[in-house]
């Protein structure tokens, strides 16, 4: 414990007396008469599996000591693994490995599971943890997907060196390209390994360029995939935050290279940096690219949401408005109405109304009295159509004139959710009567 979890050194008699020290020369480092492993050995666990993850330690002072550092399992591989997409899959690729965690995550849900880095230590010490894990992974050493160019896999991830700055100090954050290339060609090669129905699933960086608008900067990355696409901004940092944050990670202190850093932020226009999550998913068009921020806070794991997220965009795509007018819709679970009022001299008054979706994601959506009255009514025992026809008549309408709005509408609830596909929804007994209110 002391020795490989705590990473303390101990007495070679100590050690030699519960390990085959001598055989275990690449993990572990003889000083005289003590022993020391300066590789981090981690448990990491998911439910009904229990792995070991081999990292390089840092210094005494937190600082990695070699370019090629390999770090453990740390916030954005925890969020990566939180957000994937967790179906049986025949083959999964993990691209920029590192410690090999995403692929140990992927191990339990795919027949098949690839990785790649082009940092061989990396690959070394993620085949040390695979072998202690019992997991067998494919390993493969190269840029990117480069290895597996003329493969197809069913989901990718991607946990890329997407730190943005003007030098490759660290492989594990710095990829050495020109400002947020690396997360566009991650995202691009990851695409171009899909098979069909394959979903891709990414953590990136992108800059905020002034005068440009970052949303079509990043969407730029994605509209010629042939992918669904949805680029999902989680939070932004100005350039000295960004710099003073990734310093502390790798618990460096140098004040040139933090001026050095800054300088070339400045030189290149950039206001700020995002980080962001990227989902995409290759089909047959027309494809939704979707590029927005989502700041508010949400529930992980996403990876189910993220699920039916695709699958209600592939349901959309096959229906027209005549045959979203026939279908019976299911309002979500979780869905809430929440009303707003300001104090007045008559009292309260009214000032708002919203729809959200009390998990996951916890969109929350303005709304009025018409479209509350539908979400209410989609209890899967009528058509979207008979809705609309009683809301017509109570607006004293036409069907046919108001049709087309509502259809917009409900689009856009069945995308966040709100509403869901028969298929994708239990149904609930008994229409409302919200619909005569």
């Amino acid at each position: 414990m002391r020795l490989l979890l705590i990473g303390d050194k101990v007495a070679l008699v100590d050690a030699r007396g519960v390990l085959p020290v001598e055989q275990m020369a690449q993990l572990l480092t003889v000083h005289g008469d003590a022993v020391g492993c300066p590789f981090e050995l981690a448990p990491h666990a998911e439910d009904g599996a229990d792995w070991w993850v081999v990292s390089d330690r840092t210094d005494a002072d937190g600082r990695s000591t070699r370019a090629d550092h390999v770090l453990g399992v740390g916030g954005a591989s925890t969020t990566l693994a939180q957000l994937t997409v967790r179906r049986p899959v025949g083959t999964a690729l993990d691209i920029g490995t590192g410690c090999g965690v995403q692929a140990l995550h992927l191990s339990r849900h795919a027949g098949t599971v690839t990785a790649t880095d082009a940092v061989p230590r990396a690959l070394s010490l993620a085949a040390t943890g695979f072998a202690l894990s019992g997991v067998d992974v494919e390993l493969a050493t190269g840029d990117l997907a480069d290895p597996v160019r003329d493969r197809e896999f069913d989901l990718v991830v991607c946990n890329p060196p997407f730190v943005v700055g003007p030098s490759a100090r660290f492989a594990y954050r710095d990829a050495g390209r020109s400002g947020d290339d690396i997360s566009r060609d991650a995202v691009r090669a990851a695409a171009s390994v899909l098979a069909d129905g394959g979903v891709a699933q990414l953590l990136v960086n992108w800059l905020h360029v002034r005068g440009e608008d970052w949303r079509d900067r990043v969407a730029g990355w994605v509209t010629d995939l042939g992918c669904d696409a949805w680029l999902i901004e989680r939070d932004v940092a100005e350039p000295v935050d960004y710099v003073s944050t990734w310093l502390g990670d790798a618990g460096e202190r140098d004040e040139q290279v933090s001026h050095r850093w800054l300088r070339w932020f400045s030189e290149s226009r950039v206001d700020a940096v995002g980080f962001g999550w990227v989902v995409l998913r290759r089909g047959a068009g027309p494809h939704r690219v979707a590029v927005e921020s989502v700041s508010h806070p949400v529930d992980q794991p996403l990876g189910p949401h993220i699920a039916g997220w695709l699958d209600r965009v592939a349901w959309l795509r096959e229906r027209d408005d005549p045959a979203l007018l026939d279908s019976h819709l299911v309002h979500a679970p979780a869905v809430r109405r929440d009303s707003a009022a300001a104090p007045s001299s008559d009292g309260w008054q009214p000032i708002g109304q919203a729809l959200r979706l009390d998990e996951g994601f916890r969109w929350s959506l303005p709304c009025d009295d018409a479209t509350a009255a539908i979400v209410a009514g989609c209890d899967g025992s009528v058509p979207l159509r008979a809705l609309v026809t009683v809301l017509a008549g109570a607006l004293g309408e036409s069907a046919a004139e108001i049709g087309p709005a509502v259809c917009a509408t409900v689009r856009g609830l069945v995308d966040r959710g709100l509403l869901l596909p028969p298929a994708l929804g239990a149904k609930r007994p008994g229409v409302a009567a919200a619909l005569d209110a």
